[in-house]
């Protein structure tokens, strides 16, 4: 069993990547507000040379299977291939465009009521990014029914579990990991759910001897693992170790975007934005990358502040264009640091918690509200660190003094 879970790493590995981000949700998510449009300017190139976007080179082998699949629609196994590809590219790159790929290449069994079971784990997958946690969370059950032995649907009913603050079943799911999976998976997926429910000492001991007695894992589990540790040391208020774990990750790994961004973060707290942006240079393609780059610019008067703070304007716009709720963290956050509007921030991050209420969804909820004079959101976040346990060095120093 353990040999045919590791032929399938990829999706569990886009699993694993929502896991490190644990969200925690204290009920079902209310409708998300509309927001109003904003109509962006047209351009129009000047000249024939003028470069309108740089498109990575594409793998001959997916465009074989590409083609393959138009010949024969009825290949499920082409379908899932590409689609798992564009997940992974949707987490690499911060860009929910792939996972509207990902349902096209899925499209002949997305919406059947009993889909191939590849297709009923990928469909939990792409529910879960979109935030619908409801669906996901039916998928799984569903796909666990006929496949009681799926590592990775365990993974992401792990995951969506905790977002549904369904603790007992994700330990379950974990529990099943643990069966069907090396030790150091296990224990990646239970210490992010003990760390967030207030035992972040002992599931950063535990973790880290599981981390030690695999030295051979395969680098990418091993830079997962580490960015949970990273987590949990964050956690705690060991802004050292954090950082020394974080940069281990790029270590192994120098396009782990969640890491890049984790250490960008730390820097920025740690008083050098310099460092910061120079961490982050040339990755602005990517939102959460671009949105503390143009903090840390803004932060150091550095040279390339105006250009990164128009590019993440526009960014803002287009999403707002689309009705994109993905990325209202990386909004708030814009809006704070770098516009000053504190009030329009907190309301951002309101809405921000409302849908998702991951930890860094938490603290800018606080940083937000404190700086607003928000009482209602400095309370909604007590309420939320009361009825979780959740314990985080962070928040206690954001919310010092805070009424």
């Amino acid at each position: 069993m353990i040999a045919a879970v590791k032929h399938s790493w990829p999706v569990l590995l886009a699993a694993a990547g929502a896991i490190v981000a644990l969200l925690v949700a204290l009920g079902d998510p209310p409708p998300e507000p509309p927001r109003a449009p904003v109509a962006l300017p047209t351009y129009t190139p000047t000249a024939p040379s003028a470069v309108v976007a740089t498109v990575a080179k594409r793998d001959p082998r997916e465009v074989s299977m590409r083609r393959a699949l138009v010949a024969d629609p009825s290949r499920v196994d082409l379908a899932v291939a590409l689609a798992r590809g564009d997940i992974q590219r949707s987490r690499a790159l911060s860009d929910p465009r792939y996972l509207g790929r990902a349902q096209a290449e899925l499209s002949r069994w997305y919406d059947l009521d009993d889909p191939p079971p590849d297709v009923l784990l990928l469909r939990a997958t792409i529910r879960q990014s979109l935030h619908d946690f409801v669906g996901s969370r039916a998928d799984l059950d569903h796909l666990l029914e006929r496949r009681p032995d799926d590592a990775q649907a365990h993974l992401t009913r792990a995951v969506v579990s905790t977002i549904m603050a369904d603790y007992a079943a994700a330990r379950d799911s974990c529990a099943a990991v643990g069966q069907l999976a090396p030790a150091m998976i296990a224990a990646t997926c239970v210490a992010p759910i003990d760390g967030i429910t207030g035992h972040a000492d002992a599931a950063y001991q535990q973790l880290a001897a599981a981390i030690a007695a695999a030295p051979d894992a395969d680098p990418s589990l091993r830079a997962w693992s580490i960015t949970a540790l990273a987590e949990l040391a964050e956690l705690r208020g060991d802004y050292a170790d954090a950082t020394a774990q974080f940069r281990a990750v790029l270590a192994l790994d120098d396009t782990d975007a969640y890491a890049r961004a984790g250490l960008a973060d730390l820097l920025i707290l740690a008083g050098k934005p310099a460092e910061a942006s120079t961490l982050l240079a040339g990755r602005e393609s990517i939102d959460n990358l671009l949105v503390r780059r143009a903090i840390a610019e803004h932060l150091a008067k550095g040279a390339d502040e105006a250009k990164v703070v128009r590019a993440m304007t526009d960014r803002i716009a287009a999403a707002a264009e689309r009705g994109d709720r993905i990325h209202m963290r990386e909004e708030a956050m814009f809006v704070l640091r770098v516009v000053g509007d504190a009030p329009r921030a907190a309301s951002i991050a309101k809405d921000d918690f409302a849908v998702q209420k991951e930890m860094a969804d938490a603290r800018l909820l606080a940083q937000c509200a404190v700086a607003a004079h928000d009482a209602d959101g400095v309370a909604t976040v007590r309420a939320w660190m009361a009825k979780s346990g959740v314990h985080d060095a962070q928040l206690d120093d954001i919310l010092k003094g805070a009424p």
